[in-house]
């Protein structure tokens, strides 16, 4: 089967599949998007890829009618043509291998220790590749890669540094208040040091990472999008985001924890 691969967000595993495609010459389109990637920014070349007798593969694309907000205009879903592969692992798909090893399984290529390693952190963060035996300077790499691909900034990294100093810390939450919503620059630095850990950003964001039973039920209430290994677990590692009022959200994982 003939397919055309179309990329979603830029991320460390983002690059990653554009770089086994490229390798093994299966043609793709990488339009170098953000997260919250949409399908829309490829409608057209979803159609004459269909009609050129490819396949189409969306890989962690929306494809859900959006209304406009303050922060992004209206987006209308893609009428995509028969036999469409989608590939993802968030959301209601967060139980599915990473979006990597589908994209490696579709294409019939194994994969190595570091497309594993890639796809445990875009899966799990730092805990999946300490599971899979990752050493520290794998772990350093991968993360500055995922860093370095969102298109994190010194300045961003600073400002990462500045609102670290001046977290509230509690045994049990940890709330950071970030300028930006880079959330990579506090989560990489504060690994191991936090139980349950709230980043709101100035530009609408709230971020809110550690039990998945947490995470789970403020998608429920504040809609957003949500993901990682342990997502609906107590106790499991996962991750919840959104563009809640910060004052509402703050206050619900506050009584939800009972902190």
């Amino acid at each position: 089967m003939a397919y055309k691969f179309f990329l979603g967000g830029a991320d460390a595993e983002m690059c990653c599949i554009a770089e086994v495609l490229a390798e093994a010459g299966v043609p793709f389109a990488d339009a170098g998007l953000g997260w919250g990637a949409h399908a829309s920014a490829y409608a057209l070349d979803i159609a004459v890829a269909a009609a050129g007798g490819f396949t189409p593969v969306l890989v962690e694309l929306d494809n859900e009618f959006r209304e406009a907000t303050e922060w992004s205009l209206a987006k209308e879903s893609v009428d995509l043509p028969q036999g469409t592969v989608v590939v993802d692992h968030h959301g209601s798909r967060s139980g599915e291998p990473a979006s990597l090893l589908q994209v490696l399984a579709l294409i019939g290529r194994e994969p190595t220790r570091w497309d594993n390693l890639v796809a445990a952190n875009d899966s799990g963060f730092i805990p999946a590749m300490l599971a899979l035996g990752a050493t520290a300077e794998e772990i350093a790499t991968i993360r500055a890669a995922d860093r370095a691909a969102q298109g994190i900034t010194p300045a961003q990294e600073s400002e990462a540094e500045r609102a670290i100093a001046s977290a509230e810390v509690g045994d049990r939450l940890s709330v950071v208040r970030l300028a930006h919503s880079k959330c990579a620059t506090v989560t990489d630095r504060l690994f191991g040091g936090y139980d349950q850990l709230l980043i709101l950003s100035d530009d609408g964001e709230a971020n809110f990472y550690g039990d998945g039973a947490v995470c789970a039920v403020l998608r429920e209430k504040f809609g957003g999008w949500n993901g990682g290994s342990g997502l609906g677990q107590e106790g499991g590692n996962a991750f919840w985001g959104g563009n809640p009022p910060h004052d509402e959200v703050e206050v619900f994982v506050k009584e939800y924890l009972a902190v």
